[in-house]
């Protein structure tokens, strides 16, 4: 955590991208003095802060600080493959093609509305009178998460906003808890909170408390992740230094391209994580981008993309797998995970720690190989 120094929120540049992110899940996180946090799968982080307070502290990692009541107008935060830098500008949601982008737009002085992949997020700092006016109501149309700074749970017992929830009409509502030993999630701990995009039903409004503090893992489980991202931190920082031409580099011999081992290795660590956690919270989506097996059948899945940004897709996918860990309390390391193929937990985390290192050295011989291009793309 960090302290936040107030200054000025809306500098960058906003520029547009082409990828279909709606259905991945999402993270909302809530963190002491009504902090919230929105974290996406592309990598994309913002946290929102209710007033202008020197001392509130929000996470060191986050890409975009919001203060409720100073937004103004709608905003966008957004970062293309092969940039290193997010963008923060103003605009308009006709502008916005970046599905990856997170849209943050202002509804007065007391609430802001987040759009991200397609889950619509409500965070109400204060006055809700609006809402039972009727005032912006086409800013609560498929509203998925509303979050109370406000309001604790004692508010949500007593049935006195049962009017505003039926106007919002949300999926779920978050009453930040004001005592952070309070913690419901399905009889989980954690300040973590997952949801994606998802046909809205008749199903009645959930309403779900977090605590402030994030998930500690068990020190045995703790050692075996980290140990499974260094592997990938190691892998990384090869591919990282990869051109375009040496990614999609073709050995005569008929093996795979660099390329393929980097889609490889990230594609089966996401598959197997994200069936275990959707087997238990459906709302973390199986997500499979696994290339095809055999070097003949195997087309690029982003042809254009830099080694950097193919570091970061890995990057991206451990974060993931450590975002949403809190899902596994309870499962011993030796017990069999639900939703998995995998004997264990363990045998899980020692196969993906070694094959981050196989694949990696098996692209590192490539580089021996005749026709390996130079970082130019001509051939030596």
């Amino acid at each position: 955590m960090k302290s936040m120094l107030l200054c000025s929120l809306f500098v960058c540049v906003f520029a547009t991208g082409l990828f279909a992110a709606e259905g991945e899940p999402i993270a909302v996180r809530s963190w002491p003095n009504g902090v919230v946090s929105i974290e996406n799968q592309w990598g994309l982080s913002l946290a929102i802060v209710p007033h202008a307070e020197k001392n509130v502290s929000v996470p060191d990692d986050v890409d975009q600080v919001v203060v409720v009541e100073q937004a103004e107008w709608e905003h966008a935060l957004s970062r293309l493959p092969n940039q290193s830098e997010t963008n923060w500008r103003r605009s308009s949601s006709h502008s916005i093609t970046d599905a990856n982008a997170m849209t943050v737009r202002s509804m007065g002085p007391t609430m802001i509305r987040v759009d991200v992949d397609g889950v619509g997020v409500v965070v109400s700092i204060g006055d809700l009178s609006p809402i039972e006016s009727g005032d912006s109501a086409g800013d609560f149309v498929d509203v998925d998460v509303f979050v109370l700074c406000n309001v604790g749970p004692e508010k949500m017992a007593d049935g006195s906003l049962g009017s505003i929830i039926e106007v919002v009409n949300p999926r779920y509502v978050l009453p930040l808890a004001v005592d952070p030993n309070r913690v419901t999630r399905g009889g989980r701990t954690g300040n973590t909170f997952a949801v994606s995009a998802s046909q809205r039903g008749p199903e009645e409004t959930e309403t779900v408390l977090l605590s402030q503090t994030p998930w500690e893992m068990p020190e045995d489980l703790a050692a075996m992740f980290d140990a499974m991202e260094n592997a990938c931190q190691e892998s990384q920082e090869v591919f990282a230094e990869l051109s375009v031409s040496q990614l999609n580099f073709r050995p005569a011999n008929g093996t795979h391209t660099p390329r393929w081992n980097a889609e490889h290795m990230m594609g089966r660590q996401l598959l197997f994580f994200s069936q275990i956690y959707h087997a238990i919270d459906p709302a973390v989506t199986v997500m499979d981008l696994n290339p095809k097996q055999m070097p003949e059948d195997y087309e690029f899945a982003h042809a254009d993309w830099d080694g950097v940004e193919e570091a970061r897709q890995m990057q991206r996918v451990s974060d993931f797998c450590r975002r949403f860990a809190y899902l596994l309390d309870g499962i011993e390391l030796n017990e069999k995970a639900p939703g998995s193929r995998w004997p264990s937990l363990r045998a899980l985390l020692v196969q993906m720690q070694k094959h981050y290192g196989e694949h990696t050295a098996n692209t590192q011989k490539k580089f021996a190989l005749p026709g390996w291009p130079q970082a130019s793309g001509e051939s030596e």
